[in-house]
C-alpha cells in the first residue's frame, strides 16, 4: 500500500510539474565496428594486437524542462546520463558503469542577465571553443580532450557555477567555477585545492567564427599524497573557422599548457590543429592533423619525447535529419614519453579497472564505419 501511495505521489507531482514546464527527452544512440590496435614502444607484450570490436560513440540519453516564472525570467533544468558502454551492458573498458548524470546536468535561471547554472556541466573554456576543429567528433577519432592531441584543458566541471553573458552583437562570454569540496591533506600538511577557473569567449559573423579560452587548474598533491607537487596547470587556447559558400569548411588552433610545480622545473607544451571539411549534397568529407610540441623545460628525458602527430580521415553521410552513416580512419604516432590516446581509447595495461591505460610510446590507431540514430 505504502509504495503504491508513493508512486501515485510521484505520478501526481511529475504530471504537475509537467503541466507548467516544457519537458524534452533527447539524446543519441550511436555505435561503429572498427578494427583498433597499437604497437611501437618496442615491447611487444605491451602491444595491443589488430582487435575487432563494437564500441558505443558516446551515446546519451537526457531529459531537460523549462519553466518562464516572470516575463523576463526562466529557471529550468537538465539531467544527462552517458550511456557508456551499452554495447557491452553498460560497463566500459575501465570497468566505469553508465550511471544516471553522468554528463552535463544542473539547474540554471536565465534572463535579460545571461544564465546562472549550477552543478555539473562543460566549462566555458570547453563550450564555447568547441566551433567544428574536432572533425570526427563523438567517434573513436575524435582528437579532442585532456587525453586526446587538441583541446586538452576542456573539463566538465563537477561541484561547479556557470554564468554564460547575453549575446551581444555576436559575441559570447562565458565563465565557470569547479570547486575542490575534497581539500585533500598531504603528509607534509599541505592542503590541495584542486579547483578550476575556466573563462571563454567567442565571436560569430556570418560563416566566421573565433574563440578564445583560458582554464586554470588548482593545486594537486603527489601520488604518494606527501606533499603538494603542482601548484597550477593553466591552458589557453585560440580558434578560428570558415565555412566558404562552396561548401568547403576550413579552421585552425593553438592551444598551450603551463605547468607550475611546486619545486624545480616548470615545462610548457604547445598544440596545433587544421581541419578541412567539405559538403556534397548529403555527405560531408572531413579531415584534420594535429601536433603536440615538444615539452619545454621537461622534467625528465628530452623535450621532444612528450612530441606526438595525429591525423583524421573521415565522412558523414545523413540519410535522414535523424539518421547519420559515417566512417573514420585515425592513427597517433607518439614519442616515448607520451601516450595521447583516441576518443574510444585502446589500453594495453589493467584492462577493464580504473587503472587501465596504454603504454608510453605505442601508436593507437583504428578505423570503422557506424550509424547514429538522434531523438
Amino acid at each position: 500500500m505504502q509504495k503504491k501511495l508513493l508512486a501515485s505521489l510521484i505520478t501526481l507531482s511529475f504530471t504537475s510539474f509537467a503541466a507548467h514546464a516544457e519537458i524534452t527527452w533527447y539524446g543519441f544512440l550511436s555505435a561503429g565496428v572498427e578494427s583498433v590496435k597499437a604497437s611501437g614502444n618496442g615491447d611487444f607484450k605491451k602491444n595491443v594486437p589488430g582487435t575487432g570490436r563494437v564500441t558505443d560513440q558516446s551515446s546519451r540519453l537526457g531529459v531537460k524542462g523549462a519553466t518562464k516564472v516572470d516575463d523576463d525570467v526562466t529557471v529550468y533544468g537538465q539531467i544527462e546520463t552517458s550511456l557508456r558502454g551499452f554495447d557491452q551492458s553498460g560497463t566500459n573498458d575501465k570497468g566505469e558503469t553508465a550511471t544516471l548524470a553522468s554528463r552535463n546536468s544542473f539547474v540554471g535561471i536565465g534572463g535579460e542577465f545571461g544564465k546562472i547554472e549550477l552543478g555539473q556541466k562543460d566549462s566555458a573554456y570547453k563550450a564555447l571553443t568547441d566551433i567544428g576543429l574536432d572533425v570526427m567528433s563523438n567517434t573513436t577519432a575524435s582528437n579532442h580532450g585532456s587525453s586526446g592531441t587538441f583541446s586538452r584543458g576542456e573539463a566538465r566541471l563537477k561541484n561547479s557555477v556557470h554564468y554564460l553573458a547575453p549575446n551581444l552583437s555576436g559575441f559570447d562570454l562565458g565563465v565557470s567555477y569547479g570547486f575542490d569540496e575534497a581539500r585533500t591533506l598531504a603528509a607534509d600538511g599541505s592542503r590541495q585545492k584542486n579547483d578550476r577557473f575556466s573563462l571563454a569567449g567567442k565571436y560569430k559573423t556570418g560563416n566566421l567564427q573565433l574563440a578564445a579560452g583560458y582554464d586554470r587548474q588548482g593545486s594537486k598533491n603527489d601520488s604518494g599524497n606527501t606533499v603538494k607537487e603542482l601548484n597550477s596547470t593553466a591552458y589557453t587556447k585560440l580558434v578560428a573557422s570558415y565555412n566558404l559558400p562552396s561548401g568547403t569548411f576550413i579552421g585552425a588552433g593553438i592551444e598551450q599548457a603551463k605547468m607550475d610545480y611546486a619545486t624545480g622545473k616548470d615545462p610548457k607544451q604547445t598544440f596545433t590543429t587544421v581541419a578541412l571539411g567539405q559538403t556534397i549534397g548529403k555527405t560531408t568529407l572531413r579531415a584534420s592533423y594535429t601536433t603536440m610540441g615538444a615539452l619545454k623545460s621537461a622534467r625528465s628525458g628530452q623535450e621532444s619525447d612528450y612530441k606526438a602527430k595525429q591525423w583524421v580521415i573521415g565522412a558523414t553521410y545523413d540519410i535522414y535529419k535523424q539518421t547519420q552513416l559515417y566512417a573514420y580512419a585515425t592513427k597517433i604516432k607518439n614519442e616515448k614519453s607520451q601516450n595521447a590516446n583516441l576518443g574510444n581509447p585502446v589500453y594495453d595495461t589493467a584492462l577493464g579497472t580504473s587503472s587501465a591505460s596504454l603504454t608510453k610510446g605505442n601508436d593507437p590507431q583504428g578505423f570503422g564505419a557506424g550509424i547514429r540514430y538522434t531523438f
